[in-house]
């Protein structure tokens, strides 16, 4: 039931602990926000962002507060367990929960088996959560931060002591994207000039406007793994390959 129906009941709607308090900083925190933002202009230092980096996180700590726990694997009994990197489709993520599946199906086999081994670990409705906290795609600028802030101070009207704590979620996700642009770009900037890669050393070896050592070395991965490799010839049964000395035995 949504906090507006539990409004609309007899007893009527009990507001969290601590969710004023809480509430209130949350929204003093992306008031002054804008206020950052003013001071910043494309080509800043990566020093001027660190202020903005800062309250930005300390915005996303109060609407994590305010939002239920996050769950890494969506399973109750294990929220914060290891991953399956081959979950199944229509399994849940966890790796402990899933070695279980597969431990029944092998055990019990046929269709009974896998019914049983479906309902041991399925997640229980509505507790399947996102992985974490999401994180946006480069490349990182200015115009990215301040998208992510306006969707955020967007956001913030909305927000009541009754509001439902999906509405505290949003905001915790749209403050950790902010938060990671901001923190990109207050990072101290090499002379590679990649916007994938701000603070990436240079490649000695690289072409000009391909400095950064992370795209230079994709790259030439890329480009290997492009080439056919080269076949010996094959050797005849009796045969020796010779092979050429690099360097020259000493005498004697």
């Amino acid at each position: 039931m949504s906090p507006q129906e539990q409004h609309g009941s007899s007893r009527g709607y009990s507001v969290p602990t601590g969710r004023p308090y809480a509430l209130r900083e949350l929204q003093a925190a992306i008031g002054s926000l804008g206020d950052h933002l003013k001071e910043l202009y494309d080509g800043a230092h990566p020093a001027e962002y660190e202020a903005v980096a800062d309250a930005l996180y300390t915005a996303f700590q109060t609407a994590a507060g305010l939002a239920p726990a996050k769950s890494y694997t969506g399973c109750p009994e294990h929220p914060n367990g290891a991953l399956d990197p081959e979950a199944p489709d229509g399994w849940g993520r966890c790796l402990i929960c899933n070695d279980r599946r597969r431990l029944g199906l092998r055990d019990r086999g046929g269709r009974a088996g896998r019914a049983a081994a479906a309902r041991l670990a399925a997640p229980p409705a509505g507790e399947q959560r996102r992985l974490g906290y999401p994180v946006p795609d480069p490349p990182y600028t200015l115009q990215a931060l301040r998208d992510h802030v306006r969707t955020v101070e967007d956001r913030r009207f909305h927000l009541a002591l009754t509001s439902p704590t999906d509405d505290f979620v949003r905001i915790a996700d749209d403050l950790h994207r902010a938060f990671i642009v901001a923190r990109e770009l207050s990072r101290p900037r090499g002379a590679s000039g990649c916007s994938e890669h701000p603070g990436a050393p240079v490649d000695p070896d690289a072409p000009p406007g391909e400095a950064c050592i992370f795209c230079a070395g994709r790259k030439r991965r890329a480009q290997r793994s492009a080439t056919a490799p080269e076949m010996l010839p094959r050797i005849r049964r009796g045969e020796r390959r010779q092979l050429q000395r690099r360097f020259e035995r000493p005498p004697g």
